[in-house]
């Protein structure tokens, strides 16, 4: 609390004092009079709701959200949404295109079942790590998720150059990690895409990287880049059977 909202509380509960022996003075000697008793009570009142406000922190400090992860110190979700709604104007005024890789780290639950959570943190801050290494100084790197994590390229080129970003990025996390003394093999699995060819809104931008993360997942191809859903093929047409 700062120092300003502790001298409204004290100067509202000295006020709140006041006002009850105020009440008790009156009483004693003998004021019943319903305007000044009610009166007093208004303003009691009053002083304790001051209090109150004061001791809480008002409005928009509870609104208040955390920008960053606690484990890895990198932009949480929020801020990365705030970030991508930030650059993708910048990229439509200069004409660019700008990349969104979304990560899913493989089998942390196993890790964290087989070797313990605090292996399974050293993990994810081993990856946090690894992909900040790796990206250059204009993008941002973001935890998303429990197990995912999230890049921003606010200048990519082509959806190509995108997916062989993915691929470089997905090589630097990938490998044998030593954590306090476990030997551990990181995986993951990476999707792309790209604004404005595959998406013209943040929402959009997030849900198809996202998709195309799942179908990397689902194909076993490690990375994958948003693309239409396939259509399936059509069964193939029987020959009409002759009349007899």
């Amino acid at each position: 609390m700062t120092g300003g909202r502790v001298r409204a509380a004290r100067a509202a509960l000295i006020g709140l004092v006041v006002g009850v022996v105020a009440l008790a003075a009156l009483a004693a000697c003998g004021v019943t009079g319903r305007w000044v008793i009610g009166g007093v009570l208004a303003a009691d009142l009053a002083l304790l709701a001051v209090c109150a406000r004061a001791l809480s922190g008002g409005p928009a400090e509870q609104r208040q959200q955390p920008s960053h992860d606690g484990l890895t110190g990198l932009p949480n979700r929020a801020m990365m949404t705030a970030t991508v709604e930030r650059a993708l104007p910048v990229a439509a005024a200069e004409q660019e295109s700008a990349g969104l890789l979304m990560f899913d780290v493989d089998d942390l639950a196993d890790v964290n079942y087989s070797l313990g959570q605090r292996i399974g943190d050293l993990l994810l801050t081993e990856v946090a790590a690894r992909l900040s290494a790796a990206v250059r100084d204009t993008d941002t790197v973001a935890r998303v998720g429990d197990d995912e994590f999230a890049v921003l390229l606010p200048t990519i080129g082509s959806a190509p150059a995108c997916l062989e970003t993915a691929r470089r990025l997905l090589s630097a996390v990938q490998g044998p990690a030593d954590l306090d003394g476990f030997q551990v093999r990181i995986s993951a699995t990476v999707g792309a895409a790209v604004y404005p060819a595959h998406a013209s809104t943040p929402t959009e931008l997030f849900e198809r990287a996202e998709s195309a993360m799942r179908t990397a997942k689902q194909s076993r191809s490690a990375t994958a880049l948003f693309g239409p859903e396939p259509t399936p093929p059509k069964p193939a047409d029987r020959p009409a059977l002759p009349f007899r």
